[in-house]
Formats: structure tokens, C-alpha cells, sequence
């Protein structure tokens, strides 16, 4: 009986369903790692399928990110590519495979609302988090898989970017230096105005309209500007008569 079960044992242990490998290294660059694993599903009298398993995690301190070109819709639409590897940052590869896997599999980080000003859109890396992609491929029986991984994207951290200024830079609490005045900003569009922010101070509201990417003047009385700093995410309220003051974000 005890043999029996060993036999039985030692059947499942070698099962070629049950065939895999450890995880493997396939690359590291700018703190993004790549591994696969490689999981025998089947072997046939005439080709192996393989179950892959990829895996990137970001094992730097830092979120990191890469930016994919927006293309123009007829109707003036910014949209994203549709090839899925278009939006990736690393492409695998197996190089021997006798499917469609010859075009490889792509690696897609979080999509942002972060857009820049050659209209291109961000993608996120968040520190920590492991991105995952599996799929399935063939090759001749009994060859070892090739398995190859490409970065296609160039990663780097948010500050390296040049943004567009978006409603969610622009809104929130703020402190004024002039004063310790506490300030909430909102942003609002109108057919009218155009794109405009609204300031809220001691329960009074100031409309300041769009004059550029980065300035807005004071509706019905242009002695007042403020400039949006992206850098460090602060207005620089001025006035004519030479008054100027910062507001920080709370």
C-alpha cells in the first residue's frame, strides 16, 4: 500500500501539468524589475503549451511613471492608441513560439489624468506594486522556450515632466502669506467665460478668469492677477500697485 502511494506521488510530482520553473529575471531598469515564471500546461505528440506568467514590480522609493503620445480624433478629441502594446512599457517576448505570440505580450502600468504639454498622457508605476500579465503559448516538443523582455517605454519620476495644468492642480485650500488667510480655489468652464477659477475667502467669491496656461486676472478689474506655480503647486497673487503674496496649499 505504502508503494502504491509512493508511486502515485511521484506521477503527480513529474506531471507535465503541473510543471513549472521558479521565477526568472528577465530585466531591471530605472527600479522596474521583470520576472517571469513558466508553467508546463500541456505536452502534446507534437508541440508544448506553455502557461507565462509575467510579473514588473517598482522597487524603488519613488512612484514612477512614462507617458504614451495622444493622437487627435476628427471630432478634436484626444484619445489613446488602441494596440494594447502601445500603451505599454515592456514588451516579452518568445522568440520561438509556433502561435501569434510572436508579437509579444505588453506590460501596462496605471492609467493618470496627468497629461503633458506635447499632448502626451501618463502612465503610473506606483512604488510597491507588482504588475501582472499572463497568457498562454506553444512551442515545438520538447524545446525550451526563448524568452526575451524589451523596455519600450523611458521611465522616469513625476518632476521630469512637463504638465498641463488640469482642474486637479488648481483646486483646493490655501494659505495666504499675506495674512495667514485661509483661501479655497475651485475650477469651473462656461461657454461664456471660458475656463475660470473661484475663490472663496471669508464666505466672499471672486471669479478670476483664464488669461494663459498659468495666469488668470480678476473678472471686472484686471489690476489683480494670480500665477499658478506647477512646480510647487502655488498661486502668486499680485497687484498693480506692487502688493504680492504666496498661497500655499494647505
Amino acid at each position: 500500500m505504502i508503494k502504491n502511494i509512493t508511486i502515485i506521488i511521484a506521477l503527480l510530482f513529474f506531471s507535465p501539468k503541473l510543471s513549472s520553473q521558479e521565477e526568472i529575471k528577465l530585466g531591471n531598469k530605472d527600479g522596474i524589475k521583470i520576472t517571469y515564471q513558466l508553467l508546463l500546461e500541456d505536452a502534446g505528440k507534437r508541440k508544448d503549451k506553455y502557461i507565462l506568467i509575467v510579473n514588473a514590480a517598482n522597487e524603488g522609493n519613488t512612484d514612477l511613471y512614462y507617458d504614451v503620445k495622444l493622437t487627435e480624433s476628427n471630432e478634436g478629441n484626444w484619445e489613446l492608441p488602441v494596440m494594447p502594446s502601445a500603451k505599454g512599457f515592456s514588451k516579452v517576448l518568445v522568440r520561438n513560439s509556433t502561435g501569434l505570440f510572436g508579437d509579444g505580450q505588453s506590460l501596462i502600468g496605471d492609467l493618470t489624468k496627468l497629461v503633458t504639454t506635447d499632448n502626451s498622457i501618463l502612465f503610473e508605476l506606483k512604488k510597491g506594486d507588482i504588475y501582472t500579465q499572463e497568457t498562454t503559448f506553444k512551442v515545438k516538443k520538447d524545446v525550451k522556450p526563448l524568452i526575451t523582455n524589451t523596455f519600450s517605454k523611458t521611465i522616469k519620476e513625476l518632476e521630469n515632466y512637463d504638465l498641463k495644468i488640469s482642474a486637479e492642480m488648481l483646486k483646493g485650500d490655501y494659505v495666504s502669506s499675506c495674512g495667514n488667510i485661509k483661501i479655497n480655489i475651485n475650477v469651473r468652464n462656461s461657454e461664456e467665460k471660458g475656463d475660470f477659477i473661484i475663490q472663496t475667502t471669508n464666505g466672499k467669491q471672486f471669479v478670476w478668469l483664464r488669461n494663459s496656461e498659468t495666469t488668470f486676472v480678476r473678472e471686472n478689474n484686471d489690476d489683480y492677477t494670480l500665477t499658478f506655480n506647477k512646480d510647487n503647486n502655488t498661486y502668486t497673487y499680485s497687484t498693480s500697485d506692487g502688493i504680492t503674496c504666496d498661497w500655499i496649499k494647505a
